[in-house]
């Protein structure tokens, strides 16, 4: 893995664990949680999820 994809995992990562604590807090309907994981995926195009 190169050091840009390690990033892009990591930061994918922290995007969508402090996503799932905002609707857990309240902050995000589960729709608005499913399209901003949805952006994350485009953004930062995690490995994991493509495999």
């Amino acid at each position: 893995m190169s050091g840009v994809n390690a990033k892009n995992e990591i930061r994918y990562i922290l995007v969508t664990r402090t996503l799932e604590d905002m609707a857990q807090a309240g902050f995000l309907t589960a729709e608005e949680l499913a399209v901003a994981k949805h952006l994350a995926v485009q953004k930062y195009r995690p490995s994991a999820v493509w495999e």
